[in-house]
């Protein structure tokens, strides 16, 4: 198998999920509770077919600098946000806040909550395949984060010699730390 059909297979049964609301309030509960290094912490914005990310936004927004990305081009730049910030509908339907754009390097957050699509139990990350977490992660020295239900859990993902691996993985099942 390769990555464009284990991205295709992984959203076949993202889109069978039937308890996401359940799952994606189990997974907060877990990250709010999760000992994380301090810091400023960057978060994306959920989509629909992702593990929900509002809630957990608001939270930190109370006791942390908390960044939300935004894609410009083939980079992804940082946005400070808080409860007052407005956001507009931007690519891929993802709702992206209306703020000064950062580069990642200008910022570097201390936490970044990656989204996904796979992710193995050694840690593995399957992303999107745009390459904007890639890039990112040779820019910035962060603790990665992935959040996902349970079913994103897989036997293996395929990797490439760029991918870098996840510190801690959330699920509505526990938390997994990389040794």
């Amino acid at each position: 198998m390769d990555k464009p059909s284990q991205r295709r297979e992984l959203r076949s049964i993202i889109a069978s999920i039937s308890d996401k609301a359940k799952q994606s309030e189990q997974v907060a509960r877990l990250l709010k509770s999760a000992q994380l290094p301090s810091g400023s912490i960057c978060i994306y914005n959920s989509l629909p077919s992702e593990v929900d990310t509002r809630q957990i936004i608001e939270y930190f927004c109370q006791s942390r600098e908390v960044y939300l990305p935004v894609v410009d081009g083939e980079d992804m730049l940082l946005v400070k946000v808080d409860k007052d910030t407005e956001y507009q509908e931007a690519k891929w339907g993802i709702y992206e806040p209306i703020g000064q754009r950062f580069l990642p390097g200008e910022i570097r957050p201390a936490v970044t909550v990656t989204p996904l699509l796979g992710v193995d139990k050694k840690l593995n990350r399957l992303g999107k395949g745009k390459g904007y977490y890639d890039r990112y992660f040779q820019e910035v020295d962060t603790f990665k984060v992935g959040l996902a239900f349970e079913e994103q859990v897989i036997d293996e993902v395929i990797c490439d010699c760029w991918d870098k691996p996840l510190d801690m993985l959330i699920t509505s099942g526990g938390i997994i730390k990389r040794l």
